[in-house]
């Protein structure tokens, strides 16, 4: 018995010493653990305030990046402003000047308008002579128009033999064959000149050694200008026999039938040709139809 109790008092010291033995095992693994523990903690803090700094810095450079982005702005809306009212003002002034300018344009056409009928007025006592041969006046052209003109228009036409200031041939070089330069002749009275104009119609053709010459007002190129639109329908009523005839400064006056039209645009005279021919055509149709 004795023996029994010996042997088991020895199994459970074993047993002490392995447990002992086992638990420092396990407590030294737990240190471990909790170092290792500690370690990774303090690298994920160190990781961590790592990102913090380097997300402060970025967040510093795009704070400041915005700031500079912001003045440029404002400068730029500084200048933007500076520019609107600039253009604003430059807009104002042109609608300024656009409104002298409109200005500006009538008083120099009316300003034209008076200084051609000034010209026109300058020229009112003046005939152009046309047809006449070159050299046919030897030298003093008035003196040999006062004698002519009484000669081929007749002595009843002139109350006192008209006084012509001055005559004299338009510049330039006569070409041989070609057309006389036209005479223009300028009258002391405008009576007289109106006179010639009167017989010169009445004759109805003047003639200098078998050469047919004619009488023209003198005026400014801008009438002339003026007249030369009626050129085209002068032409449609020769073709059918109306008389007619410009007054000043450009209108036209058409006889017919013993009425007296006036017209102030060639598109007027044309749209009473066309009433003209129709009236011919019906009055030609008419006629055919009683002869048949």
């Amino acid at each position: 018995m004795p023996s029994k109790h010996k042997l088991k008092t020895k199994t459970t010291s074993k047993e002490g010493s392995e447990g002992e033995a086992s638990s420092e095992v396990e407590t030294e693994h737990m240190e471990e653990a909790n170092a290792s523990s500690r370690t990774s903690e303090a690298n994920l803090l160190e990781a961590i305030q790592a990102l913090k700094t380097h997300f402060t810095t970025q967040l510093q450079e795009i704070i400041t990046s915005n700031q500079e982005i912001k003045d440029t702005i404002g400068v730029f809306l500084e200048r933007l402003t500076s520019a609107e009212s600039r253009i604003s003002n430059l807009e104002d002034g042109v609608a300024s000047l656009t409104g002298k300018e409109t200005s500006i344009q009538k008083k120099i056409q009316d300003l034209a308008l008076k200084v051609d009928e000034l010209e026109n007025r300058s020229r009112r006592s003046n005939l152009r002579l046309v047809g006449l041969p070159e050299k046919t006046e030897q030298g003093d052209t008035a003196a040999f128009l006062q004698i002519w003109l009484i000669e081929v228009l007749g002595r009843d036409a002139f109350p006192s033999p008209p006084i012509i200031e001055r005559a004299h041939r338009l510049q330039g070089q006569s070409v041989p064959g070609g057309p006389p330069r036209v005479i223009i002749m300028k009258f002391l009275n405008y009576q007289d000149k109106m006179r010639v104009m009167t017989a010169a119609r009445l004759k109805g053709k003047v003639m200098y050694n078998g050469r047919h010459v004619m009488f023209f007002p003198d005026l400014s190129a801008e009438v002339v200008k003026q007249r030369k639109q009626y050129d085209q329908v002068k032409q449609q009523l020769r073709n059918l026999n109306i008389n007619f005839g410009l007054i000043f400064p450009a209108k036209m006056r058409i006889f017919q039938r013993g009425n007296r039209f006036l017209f102030h645009t060639p598109t007027e005279v044309e749209e009473f040709i066309q009433k003209a021919r129709q009236q011919t055509d019906g009055g030609t149709r008419l006629r055919k139809t009683e002869s048949a």
